[in-house]
């Protein structure tokens, strides 16, 4: 069930993203922000993760920073967003190291 909310999640980021105008800080700032959400959904509504968890997300958050870019050139009309490609490497990067790693326990008190 989680991967299926991370999947609609990367979709609707994407979509969402694609309107905005991929310059400056944004796309960076959007790497971050769905990275950590689509980490978020699989580790917290699925509890899994571990590598494969890892690799899935982050090839889930680099679709939808590419897809978003894609979508931010009309459909390809205007050349392909460079920062788009960085925000995408910076949402793998923020996926994998949020999802590779069990949570650790909260305590009790």
């Amino acid at each position: 069930m989680g991967i299926v909310v991370a999947v609609c999640g990367a979709a609707l980021s994407a979509f969402i993203l694609g309107e905005y105008e991929m310059v400056g800080i944004v796309p960076v700032m959007a790497g971050v922000v769905v990275g950590l959400l689509l980490s978020e959904v699989v580790v917290g509504i699925a509890r899994w993760w571990g590598p494969v968890a890892a690799v899935l997300v982050g090839t889930l958050a680099v679709a939808s920073l590419i897809l978003a870019g894609w979508i931010d050139s009309s459909q390809g009309v205007e050349p392909y967003p460079t920062m788009a490609g960085v925000g995408a490497a910076v949402a793998a990067v923020v996926a994998v190291a949020r999802a590779w790693r069990r949570p650790r326990r909260q305590s009790r008190a």
